[in-house]
C-alpha cells in the first residue's frame, strides 16, 4: 500500500474512535425507566446503621423520599439518630431534566453545604455525580452510587475526588420499613 492510503486508512479509523468509544459505554436507561426506578424509592423509612459514636452509643441515618405535591419531583429528608437524639441532616430534592435525559439534584446539609450535580440510572444503581460547595466556600467534587440490592435494600456509597482519583468515602445498607397502616 502506498502511504496516501494509509494516511487515509488512519484518518478513518481516528473518525471512528470516538464512535467506538461511545458504543463501548452503556447508554443510561430511557426516561419511564429512570422515573420509575427514583420512584420505587418513595414509601417507608429506609435506616441505615453507622459505627457506634465516641461514647459508643447506638448510631444510625434514616431517609425517607416522598413525591412532590405535583409529583414532578422527589423530595428527601434524612436525619441522623445518635442514641435517643434525632438530628436533621440533609434536605432535597430530584426532578427529570428531559433536555439532559438525567436528574437533576440538588442538597443541603446540617452545616451549611450545598450539593448539586446529576444522576442517571445505569442497570440497577442511581449514579450522581455532584459538586459540593462547603459553608467555607471550598468546592469538593463528589460521585454517589445508590445500587439497588434487595426490593427494600439499597447501598450508598460515596466517593470523594482527593487527587487524580476519588476515593470511597463512606458504605452504608439502607433497609426499607413499611410505612404503618393509615388510622382514620
Amino acid at each position: 500500500m502506498n502511504s496516501a492510503v494509509l494516511r487515509r486508512l488512519a484518518g478513518a479509523l481516528l473518525l471512528l474512535l470516538p464512535v467506538l468509544a461511545a458504543a463501548a459505554v452503556p447508554a443510561p436507561a430511557p426516561a419511564s425507566a429512570s422515573i420509575a426506578f427514583l420512584d420505587s424509592f418513595v414509601g417507608g423509612t429506609w435506616t441505615a446503621p453507622l459505627p457506634p459514636g465516641k461514647a459508643g452509643d447506638t448510631r444510625a441515618i434514616e431517609l425517607v423520599f416522598s413525591h412532590t405535591p405535583n409529583h414532578q419531583g422527589i423530595h428527601f429528608e434524612s436525619t441522623l439518630l445518635s442514641g435517643a437524639r434525632r438530628i436533621p441532616y440533609t434536605s432535597g430534592f430530584y426532578a427529570w431534566n428531559a433536555a439532559k435525559g438525567r436528574f437533576a439534584m440538588f442538597y443541603t446539609d446540617s452545616v451549611g453545604g450545598l450539593v448539586s450535580g446529576d444522576a442517571a440510572v445505569l442497570d440497577n444503581a442511581l449514579l450522581h455525580e455532584l459538586t459540593e460547595t462547603n459553608k467555607d466556600g471550598t468546592v469538593d467534587q463528589i460521585k454517589v452510587r445508590l445500587t439497588r440490592v434487595e426490593p427494600d435494600a439499597f447501598t450508598n456509597e460515596i466517593y470523594l475526588l482527593q487527587g487524580p482519583d476519588y476515593q470511597r468515602v463512606a458504605s452504608v445498607r439502607y433497609t426499607r420499613r413499611p410505612d404503618p397502616p393509615h388510622q382514620p
